[in-house]
């Protein structure tokens, strides 16, 4: 675990950043952090949070906040435990943290030790440390969580302690002339507050024993202004020396005697672009990077598909922070990349880097060593700002590297150079694809605002057309431009037509979108670049290694290999771990390659794999979801498909909701394909995801491609499949009539199939519709409890333990709806045995939430939240959303029932917020629908003064 105060409240487990819940639970964990392992009494804790107005429940509110944030510190701690980490003391709370898992800690011990370096005389050692610890402040203590007077002077008192500890660094660097090493620091900090003059005196002469003396004069009159005006005073004594001091040119305490001799400082960075716009998340992230105390950054290595933007952004980043490094800037394009094949040799920029540094022609060596050891001796003491853009290997960035930890190199590649990373503690920083927002912002810009304000539709169909893409955006704008009174819908409409080739793009010979993809496709090995262009046929938004070795029919490692050079290149990005992607207009220029250069044969035959791939993995693991029932017969897969499975319950489900969008697409997909009976059969794979995670609108769409499929292909026994699973799908919905009609299709088709071993099934899925008839329905018990008796008859004749125990539980649910809950307790304790009998965890959890509410209506409540926890614990395992709030509900008519109305009310939020987040408009008759959750909590008033 690591904290973090000094700044925003953050936590992160491992690498995980963790979310701390709401505003008040935050407030908590920050006061708690700031106390740094002391106890905080709950009196103060109540202070932090209402200060004069606290409610007589703040109490048990401050104790759910640590209940809370327990579980979100130890997700795995059982009930009611304590854990490590936050912990009961007396009356109040303690957080047990060290300097190793919280910044305030690690800076109070940091400043300690500067301070005992510079009372023996260590003052060198005392400024890096001093540096250090400041590092580790990115804004105000708990910025954002000050509400109340008393929490107020708490984070403010830790503020004063960094105030404090720059002004000592301050001093420390001026008696041993290393004013440089501070000022940024210094600057950053004295910038959070703007009226103390202690620390602005200091900034003051740092400056000016920088080198700056007209910014130092700067500094004295804007500070002084500001005393004036908001405080209406003159400056102080320290203020006033030090703007002495700078007059008179006196040197600052311990700073050289002699004024350095000129120097010559280099400005080789290329013009900033005038219409550059977005990226401002990238660049902040660069921004701290570079400001960070654990890990100061002295390389940034920005990476990112062809187009992406890099070179842009380097040089935005290099103007940015130039006035950091006084010394001056060198650029250099290594043309990494370059269609002529023609890279920069590191000899080369050396010479240049060299030249520009002042040494004499003669002095500089032929040999690259002796360049490079020349170059990092100007450098050592040096604040030198270096660009390295267009790198195509660590082979040509490694000699260009300075040899001093005040330099900073920006380096940009196509490819990921993760040796950089290693083994010289580069930040890799990679360009995605340009937010919407920000896309549409550099349209208007090169546009104008008024051009883009008139076709605002217009603009968002350019921006999706291009894919983000900033070169792509660049290419269409420049052409927009050329022609101002041509429509934008007319442009947008041309990109439309290309219909996702590039021809739209190729503006000039410069700009041309496949020339510039084509200098990274060049570089490829011809195994992959065979890779590159069939892989783009997967019509998925992304790709695993499995499927793609599959879709390329070769074993997975030779696959790995061809992906991890594409992922070099950056023609394909590693989104997540082990699932590839192309940007839409890279996936065209491959699609392009492909036709050119695959025959048409192969390219179907990897289709067809990928297709075996897909319906093979997901019938192997969706058996793991359905229970026990008997699977559906395939054809063995095709030569070179190697299918997917997994270990367990979870590991499915988690396969599943990876896949998800690739097996929509493929349903889709198989049916243009002319494999209309392996789309039904993919579509059946889904149901039990999309049932367990309440994806119902999701299941109903893919469903009905299912039946369209099947029936397209003319397989009767796949149509009833579809029939009924579709029909599932509307009954989630509460669309019951819909349902019913499907099933009843299903019936003769049956008959006709002489399927005796679907028949009951069927029987049982019309005997839910009609006694779950939805919100606005009535109930028809009667007659589904006789398709239930008629189901039962028909699994038992087949000896089908699984079908024999949904059609008990469905009589017993229609008993006790016909007010027998005696006889149903019966039923659905024998259907909850035969259910674990199979190992099926979601019938017996339905049943035993339906005997938890037999239970509650014969005044047993009691007994009935013990089966409902049970029953809770079970739905919650195999995530079936819907029969988690229906548990809740009841769970929750339990609760009041015993007068416990807190718990009660809290089980109805939980269920309600679960329905909210996904979607969920009905949970069943008990569950009910979202108003009425909200009329049970606004009836039920907490008995919590």
């Amino acid at each position: 675990m690591r904290f973090s105060v000094l700044g925003p409240l953050r936590a992160w487990r491992g690498d995980e950043e963790l979310d701390l819940g709401p505003r008040q639970q935050r407030l908590v964990l920050a006061v708690l952090l700031v106390r740094a392992g002391q106890p905080v009494p709950l009196s103060e804790l109540v202070d932090a949070l209402w200060d004069e107005d606290a409610p007589s429940s703040a109490v048990n509110v401050v104790h759910r906040h640590v209940g809370q944030l327990r579980r979100v510190l130890e997700p795995d701690l059982p009930l009611r435990a304590t854990g490590r980490w936050l912990v009961r003391d007396g009356s109040g709370y303690r957080l047990l943290v060290d300097a190793d898992s919280t910044d305030v800690l690690r800076f109070r011990a940091l400043v300690v030790r500067a301070a005992e370096a510079a009372a023996r005389g260590g003052n060198a050692e005392a400024v890096a440390v001093y540096v250090a610890a400041l590092r580790l402040w990115r804004g105000p203590c708990a910025l954002g969580l000050r509400p109340s007077s008393w929490a107020d002077p708490t984070f403010t008192a830790v503020d004063r302690e960094c105030l404090s500890a720059a002004t000592d660094a301050a001093d420390a660097a001026l008696a041993c002339g290393l004013a440089r090493d501070v000022l940024p620091t210094v600057r950053a900090v004295a910038a959070r507050d703007p009226l103390n003059e202690e620390l602005h005196a200091r900034l003051v002469l740092l400056l000016s024993a920088s080198g700056h003396q007209a910014e130092a004069l700067a500094e004295y009159r804007s500070t002084a202004a500001r005393l004036a005006a908001e405080l209406g005073v003159d400056p102080g004594p320290a203020l006033r020396d030090a703007q002495r001091r700078v007059l008179r040119q006196q040197v600052p305490i311990g700073a050289p005697a002699e004024a350095e001799p000129p120097v010559v400082r280099p400005a080789q960075l290329p013009r900033d672009l005038s219409t550059f716009s977005g990226r401002d998340g990238d660049l902040t992230r660069m921004l701290t990077a570079l400001d960070a105390a654990d890990l100061p950054m002295t390389i940034a290595l920005i990476d990112g598909m062809p187009g992406a933007g890099k070179t842009t952004v380097a040089v935005r980043l290099a103007y940015e922070v130039a006035n950091r490094y006084p010394d001056g800037q060198l650029f250099v394009n290594l043309r990494g990349f370059d269609p002529g094949g023609s890279a920069v040799e590191p000899a080369e920029v050396l010479r240049g880097f060299l030249y520009a540094l002042g040494a004499p022609g003669d002095r500089v060596p032929a040999d690259l060593a002796e360049q490079t050891g020349l170059y990092r001796a100007l450098l050592r003491d040096k604040r030198m700002l270096v660009v390295l853009d267009n790198a195509r290997d660590v082979r040509q960035v490694l000699p260009l590297l300075p040899d001093s930890p005040h330099c900073l190199v920006i380096a940009t590649s196509r490819n990921r150079l993760t040796d950089l990373v290693t083994d010289e503690g580069a930040h890799p920083f990679t360009l995605d694809p340009m937010p919407v927002p920000e896309a549409r912002a550099m349209v208007a810009l090169r546009l104008g605002v008024a051009r883009s304000a008139r076709e605002p539709e217009a603009v968002d169909r350019i921006v999706a057309m291009c894919g983000r893409l900033p070169l792509a955006l660049a290419v269409v704008a420049a052409r927009a431009a050329t022609y101002p009174d041509v429509p934008l819908s007319s442009i947008a409409k041309e990109l439309e037509d290309a219909q996702g080739s590039l021809d739209a793009f190729g503006f000039d010979d410069t700009s041309d979108l496949r020339a510039v993809f084509s200098w990274s496709y060049r570089t490829l090995t011809p195994g992959s670049a065979r890779v590159f262009r069939m892989l783009a046929l997967h019509w998925g938004p992304d790709i695993s290694l499995a499927a793609g070795a599959s879709l390329l029919g070769v074993p997975p490692r030779e696959a790995r290999a061809g992906l991890a050079e594409l992922t070099r290149t950056r023609l394909m990005t590693e989104h997540k771990p082990g699932r590839y992607q192309f940007h839409d207009l890279v996936r065209a220029y491959a699609l392009e390659l492909g036709a050119e250069l695959d025959s048409a044969d192969e390219r179907r035959e990897a289709e067809s794999r990928l297709l075996d791939h897909l319906l093979h993995s997901a019938n192997n693991i969706h058996l793991l979801l359905r229970g026990p029932r008997p699977p559906v017969p395939l054809d063995d897969p095709l030569p070179g498909v190697t299918p997917e499975t997994a270990r367990d319950y979870d590991d499915a489900l988690a396969w599943f909701g990876a896949e998800r969008h690739v097996v929509e697409s493929s349903v889709a997909t198989a049916i243009t394909h002319g494999a209309p009976a392996k789309a039904c059969q993919l579509a059946l794979t889904m149901q039990q995801f999309y049932q367990r995670h309440g994806l119902h609108h999701s299941w109903s769409v893919v469903m009905e491609l299912g039946l369209k499929a099947a029936r397209e292909a003319g397989d009767r026994y796949g149509e009833v499949r579809a029939q009924r699973s579709l029909a599932g799908a509307y009954y989630y919905l509460a669309d019951n009539q819909r349902a019913l009609a499907l099933l009843r299709e299903a019936e003769p088709l049956i008959e006709e199939l002489g399927w005796d071993s679907e028949r009951p099934y069927v029987q049982r899925n019309i005997a839910d519709v009609l006694s779950y008839t939805g919100p606005s329905g009535i109930a028809d018990y009667p007659t589904a409890l006789e398709y239930y008796q008629n189901a039962l008859e028909g699994h038992r004749a087949m000896a089908n333990d699984h079908g024999m125990a949904l059609s008990i539980e469905g009589i017993g649910e229609c008993k006790l709806r016909l007010g027998q809950p005696e006889a149903a307790i019966a039923l659905l304790t024998r259907s909850a045995a035969l259910y674990r009998e199979i190992g099926d965890r979601n019938g017996t959890a339905s049943s035993f939430a339906t005997l938890g509410e037999a239970h509650l209506v014969l005044g047993r409540p009691e007994i009935a939240a013990t089966h409902l926890m049970a029953a809770l614990v079970l739905h919650r395992g195999v995530h079936e959303r819907r029969g988690e709030v229906n548990d809740l509900v009841l769970l929750g008519d339990a609760r009041a029932a015993l007068q416990d109305l807190d718990t009660a009310r809290a089980a109805w939020e939980e269920a309600l917020a679960i329905m909210v987040e996904h979607h969920l408009t009905w949970a069943g008759p008990t569950g009910g629908t979202p108003a009425e959750i909200r009329d049970r909590i606004e009836g039920h008033p907490s008995h919590t003064p």
